[in-house]
C-alpha cells in the first residue's frame, strides 16, 4: 500500500511539475545585439565636419521600447519611444517620443537634437551593431554608442 501511494504522489508531483516549468520561460531579447544599455560617447556633425562630446547620455532598447535619458545634468531631459529594427536593410526607426512619466507629452523636438535625435520620427541606418559598439547614422549626423 505504501508503494502505492508513493507512486501515485510522484506521479501527480510530475504532472504538476510539468506545466508549471512550461510557463516558466523568459522573454529572451529579439535583438542580443541591439537590446541593453548604451552610453553615447559623441556626435559628428558631416556638414560641419564638427564632433562633440556627449556628457552622461545613455539610451536603453528592450522589447520595442527605447528610453533615451541625460544623467549629466545637462537639461535635456528623459524620453521614451517606440522603435522598429529591420536587421535585413540596417535600419532603426524610433518614433512616437514621449516625456517619461507624462506619457500624453510629446518630446521636444529642440531637446531631441541634443541627442542627435533631428526628429519625433527618424529612420537611422546602422552602420555599426556588434554588441560592444553602435553606430547609427541620421542624414550628416553620426552617433557613437559603447555598451553599459
Amino acid at each position: 500500500m505504501y508503494k502505492i501511494n508513493s507512486l501515485v504522489f510522484k506521479w501527480i508531483c510530475f504532472c504538476l511539475l510539468v506545466p508549471f516549468c512550461l510557463s516558466c520561460t523568459d522573454k529572451a531579447p529579439e535583438y542580443p545585439d541591439l537590446e541593453g544599455y548604451w552610453k553615447q560617447e559623441w556626435i559628428e556633425d558631416e556638414a560641419t565636419d564638427g564632433q562633440s562630446e556627449c556628457n552622461r547620455l545613455f539610451w536603453a532598447f528592450q522589447l520595442g521600447v527605447s528610453e533615451i535619458r541625460d544623467l549629466g545634468g545637462n537639461g535635456y531631459g528623459t524620453y521614451v519611444c517606440r522603435y522598429d529594427y529591420n536587421e535585413g536593410a540596417a535600419t532603426l526607426r524610433m518614433y512616437n517620443f514621449r516625456v517619461k512619466g507624462n506619457q500624453s507629452q510629446e518630446a521636444d523636438v529642440d531637446k531631441l537634437k541634443h541627442f542627435g535625435i533631428p526628429s519625433g520620427d527618424v529612420t537611422f541606418e546602422v552602420v555599426r551593431l556588434d554588441g560592444d559598439h553602435m553606430v547609427l547614422r541620421s542624414g550628416g549626423t553620426s552617433l557613437y554608442f559603447r555598451s553599459f
